[in-house]
């Protein structure tokens, strides 16, 4: 089954293949164009108009859905084809086609595999090997223009081999790039939900308890459980417990206004909300609106039982001068959840932990 990472490195293979394909069509249409302008016509630039016709018909195969790996080797095959027909043409290793030679296992590393790069590069070497010997015995026939022409081809080739392989690599190191992004985005987000997962939350919360702490500056810190989840679950399907879930989340995101705000999934039917700078006053107005937002969703937990879904929440505030670790500031925020169930759900239980207070909780229905 693919994976949406794998689509994304799918889609972005065929744009880079695609966007060289264009690339090496538009440098052989300008070459073959400059070197009848320049050179005239004879003889005509034969090898350019092969390449050229089945580039162009690699082009529509593209577009027409077709396979970018089919794609990419047919493109090196072309260029590894344009190498033998051009040298040969030109006149061999006086002329400036030879020079194009790198593009070719280039090519095949970017587009197809590492493995594909050391056959062509192979292939490449037994073409240019080949071509030396016939230039050796003079089974080439020499280029007919000028040793000043020849130069400026030559200067030509070398140019467009710098700027072609530059604007690969730049594609490559964006495709890479844009790849890494969703990857990244993808093991930080719940895959159900779409918010924070727990490893991203647990990431997330160390930076703020590292800051609070230097700072000395209130951290809140929210968990919140929906009540007999799994009695909804029975009752109503697990799809059904799924867009229950997700509502869920929008629901609690909507009730943290700041940016800062940080909302996530721990894991089952348990949420997480991370208030930076919040003490408790701002805290157990969030947990609150939470409850109160879930319960006002009026979700009954099936046919036969009227009841709305409703969420217990336990919270923790604490100062920086009295946090000591991440697993701290979880557990303190475990144990009010737990005392909330223990008090009957539908609840959120607020330990507020400070300076000249070890210990105080506020319970709010």
């Amino acid at each position: 089954m693919m994976t949406s990472t794998d689509l994304v490195l799918a889609v972005n293979r065929r744009r880079l293949v695609k966007t060289t394909n264009l690339a090496i069509i538009v440098l052989i249409t300008f070459l073959a164009i400059l070197k009848m302008i320049v050179g005239g016509a004879n003889p005509p630039p034969i090898p350019a108009f092969i390449l050229l016709a089945g580039l162009v018909a690699n082009a529509f195969y593209l577009s027409r859905g077709g396979s970018p790996e089919r794609a990419a080797v047919v493109l090196v095959g072309l260029l590894l084809l344009g190498l033998i027909l051009g040298s040969v043409n030109t006149g061999g290793f006086s002329g400036p086609v030879v020079l194009l030679s790198p593009l070719i296992p280039l090519s095949a590393m970017l587009l197809i595999s590492n493995r594909a790069a050391w056959l062509s590069l192979w292939s490449v070497g037994l073409v240019l090997a080949g071509l030396y010997l016939l230039d050796i015995y003079q089974l080439i026939p020499e280029n007919p223009h000028s040793a000043t022409l020849l130069k400026f081809a030559r200067f030509l080739s070398v140019a467009s081999l710098c700027l072609i392989a530059t604007g690969m690599m730049w594609g490559l190191a964006r495709e890479l790039k844009e790849s890494l992004a969703k990857v990244k985005g993808e093991s930080n987000t719940d895959f159900l939900t779409g918010i924070y997962n727990r490893r991203a939350i647990e990431n997330i919360l160390l930076h703020e308890v590292n800051r609070t702490h230097r700072d000395g500056d209130w951290l809140s810190f929210i968990i919140g459980d929906i009540d007999h989840f799994k009695l909804y679950n029975d009752s109503n399907g697990h799809q059904a417990g799924d867009r229950c879930l997700i509502l869920a989340a929008e629901t609690i995101r909507a009730c943290c206004h700041r940016a800062a705000d940080v909302v996530g999934r721990f894991g089952g039917e348990e949420f997480v909300v991370i208030l930076p700078n919040t003490g408790p006053k701002g805290a157990g107005k969030v947990a609150e609106d939470c409850r109160r937002s879930i319960q006002a969703l009026n979700i009954p937990y099936g046919p036969g039982d009227p009841r709305s879904v409703t969420i217990t929440l336990g919270c923790v505030s604490i100062t920086g001068s009295r946090i000591e670790s991440l697993d701290q500031i979880i557990k303190l925020a475990d144990d009010a959840l737990y005392r909330g169930k223990h008090q009957g759900r539908n609840c959120a239980v607020h330990a507020v932990i400070e300076k000249e207070v070890i210990s105080r909780e506020v319970t709010s229905h």
